[in-house]
């Protein structure tokens, strides 16, 4: 299968109902995509962007990569973040904030018919992206993150997700105040030591 053909493959979407839409955290358009090409086959690790990394090789996008998705049975686009915000622009996420405040790379459900009102979450935000390294972890984080959606309903969802946003938030400082007061240990015991000498 040709490149363009994968990448045909990866847009063939169901309007209705739901659908999944990965977002890269990188832009489209020609140059970007043509940089994008010589940077999986040159140096696959200056790659910006977790989830492009994870589902691109050498060669375009990875075989298993559409076999998983096939498997999962729902539908998805793949969109650079300049389409997504281009493709999505005026919908609210939660009612608390704008398409174009997105962060990413993230996964967003939508649910809705394409020509009437439709709601979008994110189900998979770049902190998943950070911590999973393979595409086995990010597929095991897919379905989990989808079988939640729906176990609790979008609202619910929406709820704990935050939580566990907050969570991470106030893990995160805990982590960097602990960073700063073993850095001021050293410092001190620098200092002590340059004052015995």
């Amino acid at each position: 299968m040709t490149n363009s053909e994968n990448r045909n493959e990866l847009r063939k979407v169901d309007e209705t109902k739901e659908k999944l839409v990965f977002i890269y955290a990188l832009d489209g358009g020609a140059v970007n995509k043509t940089t994008h090409f010589f940077k999986r086959i040159v140096s696959p690790s200056k790659i910006e962007c977790p989830l492009y990394g994870l589902t691109h090789d050498a060669k375009g996008i990875k075989p298993e990569v559409l076999d998983f998705m096939k498997r999962f049975g729902v539908p998805y686009e793949i969109l650079y973040q300049n389409e997504f915000i281009q493709k999505y622009e005026g919908f609210e996420i939660f009612g608390k904030f704008k398409i174009e405040e997105a962060s990413f790379p993230s996964v967003y459900i939508i649910l809705g018919d394409e020509r009437a009102e439709r709601d979008i979450y994110e189900l998979i935000r770049p902190t998943y992206f950070q911590k999973c390294e393979s595409l086995s972890c990010f597929g095991k984080v897919l379905k989990r993150k989808y079988a939640q959606f729906h176990e609790l309903g979008p609202e619910e969802f929406r709820v704990q997700n935050r939580k566990t946003q907050d969570f991470e938030a106030d893990e995160d400082a805990e982590k960097k105040q602990k960073i700063e007061k073993a850095h001021e240990k050293i410092v001190e015991m620098e200092k002590q030591k340059e004052t015995k000498e």
